[in-house]
C-alpha cells in the first residue's frame, strides 16, 4: 500500500515509496456494532471502511461490525440501558446525569481503549463517541503525543453546550458540518483548527431500486428514524400527531429507547394498529425499509447533518422536516421544510410530498454527500494532522 502525505504549505498530496508503512488510524465508538440506529455509530463504521484504502485502520467497537473491529471493552450504552431499566440505582444516577447509560459506557470503556492505544500506538486517534472518547484520547495524547481528530455530531444542540464542552479537550483538528458550527467554535477557541466536512451516505447501498419488504401497514407510509426518548431533541410525538391528521396515511417509526412504550401507546391511540408501528431492523435491512415507504420525516429541534435524511434521499424519498439553515442545505429541493410545531401545517406538507414524484430530486440531492467524496476529504485532513503533529514534536 502506498502512503500519502499532504504538504502543509502547498496542500498538494505526494506519494511516497510503496514499501513505506501505512499510517495507523484508530477510530473509537463502543456502541458501534451494538446500536445500529445511531448516526455516529454508522459514521464510525463507514469511515473505517472507506479509510482502509489509505491507512491501517482499526475500529474499537462494542461488537463485531467491521473487518477492522477490535473490542472496545466496557459496557455499551445499549447494554447499560438494559441494566438500568431493571436496577434500583437508575433513579439515583439520573440525579447526576440525564443520560447515565452514556456515562456508564464512557467510564467503563475508558481504560480498555486507552490501554489498547498505549500498547499498540496509533498515528492518529479518531474518537466518535462524544466526550468519553475525547477524554480517553486526550489522556493517551498526554502520555505519548498521539494527535486527535474529532467530528462534532451534536451540532449546536442545547445552545452549543456539547460543542463548547468538547472544545475543552483541544482536538488537534475539529471537523464540523457547517459554517455556523465553525464560527461558533472559533468564537470560543480562536486557535482551534477547524475543517467543514458534511456527513456521508453510501449511495450504492441506499438506492430507489431494489428489494422491498412488507411492513403490514396501510399505504402510503411515512417513515421516521429516531431514538425514542421523550426528553431528547427528536420530537417524535410531532410526527405521530401530524400523520394522525391524514386519515389514509400510516407512520412507521424505526428506533428504540427508554420511552418506546410511551410512543407506542400514543401511536396506537392516535393512529391505530393498521396505521402505526414501531420496529427495529438490522442495518443490512434498512435500504429495503426505505424503499418500502413513500416519504420520510424527522421533526427534530436541531439536526447537524442527520444520516437518516441522507439515506432517505438516496433511496428516492422526499423529506419533510424542520425549517432551518442546515436542513435547507441538506434537503435542498428534495422535500418541504416547515414549522413542524404547527401540526396542521406539518400534516399539509406531508400530504403534499405524498402527492408528487420526488424521486429524482431526492436522489440527486443525496449524491452530493456520497461517501467516496466525503472520505477523500477526511483522508486529506488526517494526513495533514498527522504530519503537522510530527513536525510540532521535532
Amino acid at each position: 500500500m502506498s502512503q500519502q502525505f499532504i504538504d502543509s504549505s502547498s496542500n498538494n498530496i505526494e506519494l511516497t515509496a510503496r514499501h513505506q508503512r501505512a499510517y495507523r488510524v484508530v477510530l473509537v465508538h463502543p456502541s458501534a456494532g451494538v446500536n445500529w440506529s445511531g448516526g455516529s455509530e454508522i459514521f464510525a463504521i463507514e469511515l473505517a471502511r472507506h479509510l482502509s484504502t489509505d491507512f491501517e485502520v482499526e475500529l474499537l467497537a462494542g461488537d463485531r461490525c467491521s473487518s477492522f473491529y477490535h473490542p472496545a471493552g466496557g459496557i455499551s450504552r445499549t447494554k447499560a440501558r438494559q441494566i438500568l431499566n431493571s436496577s434500583a440505582i437508575a433513579s439515583l444516577l439520573k440525579r447526576f446525569s440525564t443520560h447515565p447509560d452514556i456515562v456508564i459506557e464512557h467510564l467503563t470503556s475508558f481504560f480498555p481503549c486507552a490501554i489498547r492505544l498505549l500498547r499498540r500506538p496509533a498515528d492518529l486517534i479518531f474518537p466518535c463517541n462524544d466526550y468519553g472518547g475525547l477524554a480517553m484520547a486526550a489522556f493517551v495524547r498526554a502520555l505519548i503525543g498521539t494527535p486527535i481528530i474529532y467530528t462534532e455530531h451534536t451540532g449546536l444542540l442545547a445552545q452549543g453546550r456539547p460543542l463548547a464542552r468538547n472544545l475543552q479537550f483541544r482536538p488537534d483538528r475539529l471537523v464540523v458540518f457547517s459554517e455556523t458550527m465553525a464560527n461558533f467554535a472559533r468564537i470560543l477557541r480562536p486557535s482551534q483548527p477547524i475543517t467543514i466536512i458534511p456527513n456521508g451516505v453510501d449511495t450504492n447501498r441506499f438506492t430507489p431500486q431494489g428489494e422491498q419488504i412488507a411492513l403490514g401497514l396501510n399505504s402510503p407510509v411515512v417513515l421516521c428514524v429516531a431514538s425514542l426518548n421523550r426528553d431528547c431533541h427528536k420530537r417524535v410525538e410531532l410526527a405521530i400527531k401530524a400523520v394522525a391528521c391524514l386519515p389514509q396515511v400510516s407512520l412507521l417509526i424505526c428506533g428504540d429507547g427508554t420511552d418506546r412504550a410511551y410512543f407506542q401507546s400514543l401511536g396506537d391511540e392516535l393512529l391505530g394498529g393498521d396505521r402505526f408501528a414501531i420496529k427495529t431492523f438490522a442495518a443490512d435491512r434498512m435500504p429495503k425499509v426505505y424503499r418500502s415507504v413513500n416519504a420520510f420525516t424527522l421533526p427534530s429541534i436541531n439536526e447537524p447533518c442527520a444520516l437518516s435524511y441522507l439515506e432517505a434521499m438516496a433511496s428516492g424519498l422526499p423529506v419533510v422536516t424542520t425549517d432551518d439553515e442546515m436542513r435547507r442545505y441538506m434537503v435542498a429541493d428534495a422535500g418541504i421544510l416547515c414549522d413542524v410545531t404547527d401540526i396542521e401545517n406539518y400534516a399539509a406538507a406531508i400530504a403534499k410530498v405524498l402527492s408528487g414524484d420526488w424521486q429524482d430530486k431526492a436522489r440527486n440531492s443525496a449524491l452530493r454527500f456520497g461517501w467516496d467524496a466525503v472520505a477523500l476529504r477526511y483522508r486529506d485532513v488526517i494526513l495533514q494532522t498527522i504530519i503537522q503533529s510530527r513536525k510540532s514534536r521535532l
